[in-house]
C-alpha cells in the first residue's frame, strides 16, 4: 500500500480510481443518512479528481510515454501526453460537477441519492480508466461500463420521458460497443494483439486499414454524439441529473473523441487522404445541423445538448484537418488542426459544465426547464446568470474568451488547407470556414435567445418570479467555471505550447514555432488574447469618461419605470418568446427540420418504444453491469 501514496502518475492514477469506487459504494450503503451519505459522495469524487488532475499535470510535463502496471489495481494504463489531456479534460469538469452535486444530493430523496452518487463515481472510474488502457480489451469494457452507469442516471427518475431517453441510449451503447468490438477483433486477426504499443508497430494491408477505421469511426462516433448517430444525446442531457448531463457532455462524448483520434492518428499510421476528408464532412454536418436544431428547442438542458453536438463538430473539424494535413504530408497543417482541436476539446468542457450546471440551478430553484416560463432571472439569481453569460459567451467564440482562442486557431488551419496543391483541399478548405462561420453565427444567436428569453424581460410564471438564489456550492462551482473560460482565454499565449507538444507527440513532428515563442496564432495573423481583454475592459470607460465630460448640466438623471408598451400597459406576455426569436430560422431551413421527422417516422418509433422493449434492455443492463463490475474487480 506504499506505493499507493508515493505521489507518482500511476499511483495517483490507482488512488483515484479506488477513492471513486469505494466512496461510492459507502455513500450508497449510507443513502438514508442524508448529510453523511452527501459528504462521503462528495468528498471522494473531489479528492479522486483532484489526483487525478495532479497526474495528468506531471504526465505533461513528462512528456514520455509510459507503460505501468497500477498499483494494487491489476490493469495495465499507458501514460501517454494525449491521455493526460483527456484526463484533464475530464477531472477538472467533474471536480466542479461533484461540488455542485454535494448541494443536489441534500435536497433529493435517499434513492435517487444512493443512485445517482454511485453511478456518477463509477462512471468517472470507468472513463478515467478507459482513457489510460493499454489494450483494446480494457477500452471497450471500461468504455461499455461507463455508458451502463449514464443509462441508470437517465432512467432513475422513471417516467416515460426518461424510460424513451434511457432506451435510446442502451441501444445507441450497445451498437456503439458492437463496432469497436468488430473493428479491434480485425486487427487482433491481422496483428495477433490487442495491445497498442504493438498495432502502433504493424503494418495493416490497405483494406484491413479501412474497414477497422469506418468500424472505429462508428463505434467511437456512436459515444461522441457525431451526427446522424447523435439520437441518444439530447433527450439523455435533459433526463439526467444536471451533474451528470455536464459529465456526458464534457466525459464520455470527450473519450469518443480521443478514440476517434487514437485510431485514425495513432494505431494505424499514416491515414488516407479520404479518411480526413470523410471526417472533416461530418464534422461540418454535426456543428451545424447541431447548432441549427438548438435554436428551435425550448428545454434549456435539450438546447446546450444540441449545442454540445456542434461543439463535438467543431472539434473533429480540427481532428479531420489533422489526418487530410498528415494524408497531403503538410506537417504545419496537421499540427496547427490537431491542436485546435484539442485546446477546443478542453475548452468545451469548460464552459459547457458551467452552462448545464447553471441551467440545474435554474431548475432545483424554479422547477422549470422551459425557457417560455421563464423571464427576469438575471434580478434573482445575479450570481448565476453572470456566470452563464460568460459560458454562453465563450461558446459563440467571443474575444478574449477560450472558445475564441481555440476557434481561432481552427480558422488558421483551414485557411491553411485553403493552399494546399491538392484540388479537393482547396476547394473543402473556403467551404469548411464558410461553415465554421455560419455554426458561429447560429451561436451568437442561441445567446440572445438563452440569455435573453431566460434572464431578462419579466417572469412568465410565479415559480420564475419567487425563484431564489442557488445554494452556495452550486453557485460557486458554476462561477468558478465562468472564471476559468476567462483566464484560458486571455492566457491562451502560454496555455497553447502545452496543447501544441500534445500534438507534436501525437504525430511526431516537431512542436510548432509559432507555439513555441507563446503567439496563440499562425505568424502572419497573430492575436494577443491580453490585447484584447485590456481594450474589451477600457471600451466601457470611453462612453462614461464623454457623457462625463460633455454632459454638464443640461441632461437630468433618468428615471426608471415600466418598459414602454406603446401607451398600453406592460405585462409579461408582451416579452418576446423563445418560439418567437426562432421562427424566422424555422421558415427559412424548414427543409432542413423536416429531416428528423422523415428519419424518424412515428411508427418506428412506436414499435421501437414499446413497453417489453423497454423493460427487457433495463433488467439487461442491470445484468451487464454486474458482471462488467465482476470482472472488473477480478
Amino acid at each position: 500500500m506504499t506505493t499507493l501514496f508515493s505521489g507518482e502518475p500511476a499511483s495517483l492514477l490507482a488512488l483515484a480510481l479506488l477513492v471513486w469506487v469505494l466512496s461510492g459504494m459507502g455513500g450508497w450503503i449510507l443513502a438514508a443518512m442524508t448529510k453523511v451519505s452527501s459528504l462521503i459522495f462528495g468528498t471522494g469524487g473531489m479528492v479522486a479528481a483532484l489526483c487525478v488532475i495532479v497526474a495528468a499535470l506531471q504526465i505533461l510535463q513528462g512528456g514520455a510515454t509510459v507503460q505501468a502496471m497500477l498499483p494494487v489495481l491489476p490493469f495495465h494504463a499507458e501514460l501517454t501526453e494525449l491521455n493526460s489531456l483527456i484526463l484533464l479534460a475530464m477531472s477538472v469538469t467533474a471536480l466542479m460537477s461533484t461540488l455542485y452535486a454535494c448541494a443536489w444530493m441534500a435536497n433529493v430523496s435517499a434513492r435517487k441519492r444512493a443512485r445517482s452518487g454511485l453511478m456518477c463515481n463509477l462512471l468517472m472510474a470507468a472513463l478515467t480508466a478507459a482513457a489510460i488502457s493499454a489494450s483494446a480489451v480494457e477500452l471497450v469494457l471500461m468504455m461499455e461500463m461507463a455508458a451502463l452507469c449514464a443509462y441508470f442516471m437517465i432512467v432513475q427518475t422513471d417516467d416515460v420521458k426518461s424510460r424513451r431517453a434511457g432506451l435510446n441510449q442502451f441501444l445507441s451503447g450497445r451498437a456503439g460497443t458492437l463496432c469497436l468490438i468488430l473493428a479491434f477483433a480485425l486487427l487482433h486477426h491481422a496483428s495477433g494483439s490487442v495491445n497498442f504499443e504493438v498495432l502502433r508497430h504493424v503494418t495493416f494491408t490497405p483494406g484491413i486499414k479501412s474497414l477497422a477505421f469506418v468500424l472505429a469511426l462508428t463505434g467511437f462516433g456512436l459515444y461522441a454524439g457525431i451526427i446522424p448517430l447523435h439520437a441518444w444525446v439530447p433527450q439523455s442531457h435533459s433526463s439526467a441529473p444536471a451533474h451528470a448531463a455536464a459529465l456526458f457532455s464534457s466525459a464520455l462524448m470527450k473519450v469518443g473523441i480521443i478514440g476517434i483520434v487514437k485510431v485514425g492518428l495513432d494505431l494505424l499510421g499514416a491515414p488516407p487522404l479520404w479518411w480526413g476528408l470523410l471526417v472533416l464532412l461530418l464534422a461540418v454536418l454535426t456543428a451545424f445541423i447541431g447548432g441549427l436544431y438548438a435554436l428551435m428547442e425550448h428545454d434549456i438542458r435539450r438546447l446546450l445538448a444540441y449545442h454540445t453536438l456542434e461543439n463535438i463538430g467543431i472539434i473533429l473539424l480540427g481532428v479531420g484537418g489533422a489526418m487530410t494535413g498528415v494524408a497531403l504530408n503538410l506537417p504545419v497543417l496537421a499540427s496547427t488542426a490537431l491542436l485546435a482541436g484539442l485546446f477546443h476539446l478542453f475548452n468545451h468542457g469548460l464552459f459547457k459544465t458551467a452552462l448545464f450546471l447553471g441551467a440545474g440551478e435554474i431548475e432545483m430553484q424554479t422547477g422549470i426547464k422551459d425557457m417560455e416560463k421563464l423571464g427576469g432571472i438575471a434580478r434573482l439569481m445575479p450570481w448565476t446568470a453572470a456566470a452563464m453569460l460568460i459560458a454562453l459567451m465563450s461558446m459563440a467564440a467571443l474575444p478574449p474568451l477560450n472558445g475564441f482562442a481555440s476557434e481561432w486557431l481552427l480558422y488558421q488551419s483551414l485557411f491553411q488547407l485553403s493552399t494546399s496543391h491538392v484540388f479537393i483541399a482547396r476547394l473543402m478548405g473556403p467551404l469548411l470556414a464558410v461553415g465554421l462561420a455560419l455554426t458561429g453565427a447560429l451561436a451568437l444567436m442561441c445567446i440572445a435567445k438563452v440569455f435573453g428569453v431566460t434572464f431578462l424581460g419579466t417572469p412568465r410564471c410565479q415559480a420564475a418570479a419567487d425563484a431564489t438564489p442557488a445554494p452556495l456550492a452550486m453557485t460557486f462551482s458554476t462561477i468558478l467555471l465562468a472564471l476559468l473560460c476567462v483566464i484560458s482565454g486571455v492566457a491562451s499565449p502560454w496555455i497553447i505550447p502545452q496543447f501544441s507538444a500534445v500534438a507534436a507527440s501525437v504525430l511526431n513532428t516537431p512542436v510548432l514555432l509559432a507555439a513555441q515563442h507563446g503567439v496563440a496564432f499562425s505568424p502572419t495573423s497573430a492575436v494577443s488574447a491580453p490585447m484584447v481583454a485590456i481594450l474589451l475592459l477600457g471600451m466601457p470607460l470611453v462612453p462614461w469618461l464623454v457623457a462625463v465630460l460633455l454632459r454638464g448640466a443640461r441632461l437630468p438623471n433618468r428615471s426608471r419605470g415600466d418598459a414602454w408598451a406603446c401607451g398600453y400597459a406592460h405585462s409579461p406576455d408582451m416579452v418576446v418568446t423563445a418560439t418567437g426569436f426562432a421562427q424566422p430560422l424555422r421558415v427559412m431551413f424548414a427543409p432542413l427540420y423536416r429531416l428528423r421527422v422523415h428519419a424518424t417516422p412515428a411508427s418506428l418509433v412506436g414499435a421501437l418504444h414499446r413497453g417489453w422493449l423497454g423493460a427487457f434492455c433495463r433488467r439487461l443492463a442491470f445484468i451487464e453491469l454486474a458482471v462488467l463490475l465482476v470482472v472488473a474487480f477480478a
